[in-house]
């Protein structure tokens, strides 16, 4: 045990490649008052083999005063609980919504496959992507036929803006400084709750934070997600059903959340 302690110390994160395709940039974010640009936007198209078959980077720009809501997403991505999640910020200024999703990951090296064991003896860096919700979320529900679920957030305007901030100025030092990915102290699921008041009810014990494809019951123990309904009934609902639209088609977003919302 002391030789593995002392092993771990030795190892330094780095951002030098070569990476899988799909996590060769890290996103970015500048500020001009409450207006900002994301840059390095990940909107990728994937084939029937998974493939990457279109590999599209852009530029983006949201205002804070749009900001209107978070959805917390969980994808089922193989057994005993394994699953991945993810938050998409939600902005109106009146028009059609737009999504911007924030994915954190290990990093991937070029022909590398994650491990969650690995993950936990500092073999990942750490990865925050915004996204599309065309690329994060199409690519688990309709190209890898993943079980996906999207659930709107509960919070205060307020401490939705916190957030995001805190979320955004998280990935600017990841872009400039690397750092560790963890399995358990610091993965996707903790890093999208580590800047609310909520972290502090959470133990890294139980199997709610070990096994992730339990993370719903725990956001609706807490009543991050609705809680106002019977838990079984709120899952049906942010189940995201893959044969409402193709990933391109118009009206995509609005599709994942017919679960919440009245579609044609």
């Amino acid at each position: 045990m002391v030789v593995l302690f002392a092993w771990l110390q030795l190892q330094v994160p780095g951002n030098a490649g070569p990476w899988h395709e799909a996590q060769g940039r890290t996103s970015w974010v500048e500020f001009s008052g409450r207006a900002f640009t994301v840059h390095n936007v990940r909107d990728f198209r994937y084939g029937a083999d998974r493939r990457v078959v279109n590999a599209d980077y852009t530029e983006q720009n949201y205002n804070l005063d749009n900001l209107q809501r978070a959805w917390f997403g969980l994808s089922h991505f193989g057994p005993m609980g394994l699953a991945h999640s993810f938050l998409s910020f939600e902005f109106s200024d009146g028009g059609e919504p737009r999504y911007l999703a924030l994915s954190i990951e290990g990093r991937l090296r070029s022909g590398q496959r994650y491990k969650p064991l690995a993950g936990l003896f500092r073999r990942y860096t750490k990865i925050s992507i915004f996204s599309t919700e065309q690329d994060v979320i199409g690519l688990r529900s309709h190209i890898r036929g993943e079980r996906v679920l999207l659930y709107p957030v509960n919070t205060s305007r307020d401490d939705l803006e916190e957030i995001i901030l805190a979320l955004v100025e998280d990935a600017n030092e990841l872009h400039e400084a690397p750092a560790f990915y963890n399995t358990v102290l610091d993965n996707c699921m903790t890093n999208l709750l580590k800047h609310t008041a909520l972290m502090e009810n959470i133990a890294f014990a139980d199997l709610q934070v070990l096994l992730p494809g339990r993370t719903d019951r725990l956001t609706y123990a807490l009543d991050i997600t609705p809680a106002d309904l019977p838990f079984d009934e709120a899952r049906q609902r942010a189940t995201i059903n893959p044969a409402r639209s193709e990933i391109d088609a118009p009206g995509f977003s609005a599709s994942l959340r017919c679960g919440w919302n009245d579609c044609p």
